[in-house]
C-alpha cells in the first residue's frame, strides 16, 4: 500500500489514515505532497483524483478520502480490530467518525492544524466553542462508557479521525475537563503521534493561511 498525504505539520485529513496505519503496524509507503508550492500542484495533478490529499493506492485501487481509507483499512485488516467489536458500539464508532468527518466546520477554519505552534491568548468565537463543547462531550461520553484508555477501549477509527483535533486543543491551548484532558495526553504520549510531530517539525514550507496570529 501507499498513501499519499500532505505537509505533515498542517494536514489534518492526512494524519488519519497515516496514524490509523501506524497504529496498528500496517506497512505502507509514504509519499509527502508539499501542498500550495508548483512542486506540490504537479504531484497533486499526478497522484490525486480529487486534487487533494489523502490518497490510497493499494493495488489497483484508489481512494481518496480519508474517512472511506480507514474504513477500508479496518475492513482489509480484521485482525488488527480497528472498529469495536460489539455492535453498538461500533455503531457509535461509526457515528462519532461521520460527525467528525462531515462537522465542526467553525473549528476547522478558526483553529487550523499546526503542529509545530503553541498559540498563546486564542479566544474562540461562540461557534468555534459550540464546536469544542460538542467533540468534549462525545469523548466524555466514550471514555466513560468505555472506560478508557482510548474512545472505545482498544485504539480504532475513532480515535484516528479525532487525533487532528487533538493537536489543535494543545497548539490552542484549548482548557478542558480532566477526562479529556487525560485522553489528549493519551493520544499525544502515543509513539506513533510523536513520530508525526518530530517529522512536522523538520518541514520547512509555511502555508500562510494557517498562520494564526497570536
Amino acid at each position: 500500500m501507499r498513501l499519499v498525504i500532505g505537509n505533515k505539520n498542517y494536514s489534518s485529513w492526512s494524519l488519519r489514515p497515516w496514524i490509523l496505519l501506524k497504529h496498528a503496524r500496517i506497512k505502507f509507503e509514504e509519499v509527502r505532497i508539499p501542498l500550495f508550492t508548483q512542486e506540490g500542484d504537479r504531484l497533486l495533478e499526478e497522484l490525486c483524483p480529487a486534487k487533494k490529499v489523502p490518497v490510497l493506492y493499494d493495488g489497483q485501487l484508489v481512494l481518496w478520502d480519508s474517512l472511506a481509507i480507514c474504513e477500508y483499512v479496518a475492513d482489509k485488516f480484521p485482525d488488527k480490530r480497528l472498529w469495536p467489536e460489539a455492535d453498538a458500539d461500533r455503531a457509535r464508532a461509526r457515528a462519532m467518525s461521520a460527525e467528525m468527518h462531515s462537522s465542526f466546520q467553525a473549528l476547522r477554519e478558526s483553529m487550523p492544524m499546526n503542529c509545530r505552534r503553541v498559540v498563546k491568548g486564542f479566544q474562540p468565537d461562540l461557534q468555534t466553542e459550540i464546536d469544542i463543547d460538542r467533540v468534549v462531550q462525545l469523548w466524555e461520553q466514550a471514555l466513560v462508557d468505555s472506560k478508557g484508555p482510548w474512545l472505545f477501549g482498544r485504539y480504532s477509527v475513532a480515535d484516528a479521525m479525532y487525533a487532528p483535533v487533538v493537536t489543535r486543543f494543545q497548539t490552542y491551548r484549548i482548557a478542558t475537563p480532566p477526562l479529556t484532558q487525560a485522553y489528549c495526553e493519551k493520544v499525544l504520549g502515543d509513539a506513533s503521534m510523536k513520530q508525526w510531530f518530530e517529522e512536522a517539525s523538520h518541514e520547512t514550507e509555511i502555508i500562510a493561511k494557517a498562520e494564526i496570529n497570536e
